[in-house]
């Protein structure tokens, strides 16, 4: 029985280490390391946190879009020049976001539009006289909030076009325009 006494005891001893261990969640010893601390506590969207819209009336750090009304938006003047640039921004802007729906030439055929024997009923066409009347802040506030203005299921798109590349998007829309009303483009 002696010689089992100190292998039983090591072996008890390695168990009740095993066991605390199994007990022992590293992050809550972790933590109360000063340096290590920081980056547990720190301010950030914890997962699976929806982060907290700021107070009405409060003013944003992040520089938030101003809501867009009918009345705002056709006092919106467009800042980028119809250069080729713009233009070509805007081109693989439209292609990018817009064509599915749209169509190549903005007549609201794309292929997931009903014009196109898709599942979308509604989509409008960008080109027809009414839509060539818009102002530009008009055709970028649809941009940036969808048909919240209009009629329709546009959604929004103020998230993923963003800055001058808006502007761009509406100079291209402006050039499809263009074409429609142009001799050559009439069908």
């Amino acid at each position: 029985m002696c010689r089992r006494g100190p292998l039983a005891a090591a072996a008890a001893f390695a168990a009740l280490v095993a066991v605390a261990a199994l007990g022992c969640n590293p992050d809550d010893v972790v933590h109360r390391v000063g340096w290590f601390s920081t980056m547990r506590h720190q301010r950030s969207i914890k997962p699976y946190a929806q982060p907290i819209p700021p107070v009405p009336g409060t003013v944003p750090v992040t520089g938030a879009e101003p809501l867009m009304s009918l009345q705002t938006a056709d006092r919106l003047v467009n800042l980028r020049t119809r250069t080729s640039e713009s233009i070509n921004r805007g081109r693989f802007l439209y292609e990018t976001y817009c064509l599915v729906c749209h169509g190549p030439t903005g007549r609201g055929d794309g292929p997931i539009s009903s014009a196109a024997g898709g599942p979308f009923f509604g989509v409008r066409s960008l080109v027809n006289d009414t839509i060539a009347r818009r102002t530009d802040g008009y055709l970028y506030a649809v941009i940036v909030s969808g048909q919240v203005m209009g009629r329709g299921l546009m959604p929004i798109y103020g998230d993923k076009v963003r800055g001058t590349d808006r502007w761009d998007l509406v100079n291209y829309l402006r050039t499809l325009q263009a074409a429609v009303q142009s001799p050559r483009g009439r069908r």
